[in-house]
């Protein structure tokens, strides 16, 4: 998991991904030769790409006085995904999208790995 606090803006986030295509898949039926019947699908169960994302901006808010506690004025963390679209993050422990964020693609390579073998035994 990447920590927020040390990202300097143009540092890379290399992001693992897992995509589950149990509902996507297309079986395809085939008859061999000898009349037996089996079947394959179009692509695997589970694929699994490192996104590189870049760390481009931050909004903080400062509150002066005395105020109340307020969910929206987080520290807004801002990358730019290879699309172009800009989106925010907050700065979570608990979000269990961001344990896949890591700060070097060895780390996100790493993951993916734990994942595959993970995978296989299911």
């Amino acid at each position: 998991m990447i920590d927020f606090e040390s990202l300097k803006f143009g540092d890379k986030v290399y992001v693992a991904k897992e995509e589950n295509h149990s509902f996507k898949v297309k079986r395809i039926r085939m008859v061999d030769a000898e009349g037996v019947e089996w079947y394959r699908y179009d692509k695997p169960r589970w694929t699994f790409s490192i996104e590189e994302i870049v760390y481009c901006g931050k909004v903080t808010f400062i509150e002066e006085g005395e105020v109340r506690f307020d969910e929206d004025r987080e520290t807004q963390y801002h990358f730019k995904y290879p699309n172009g679209q800009i989106h925010y993050e907050y700065k979570n422990e608990y979000d269990i999208d961001l344990k896949e964020w890591f700060h070097t693609r060895e780390e996100a390579e790493a993951r993916i790995e734990e994942l595959k073998i993970m995978r296989l035994g299911e």
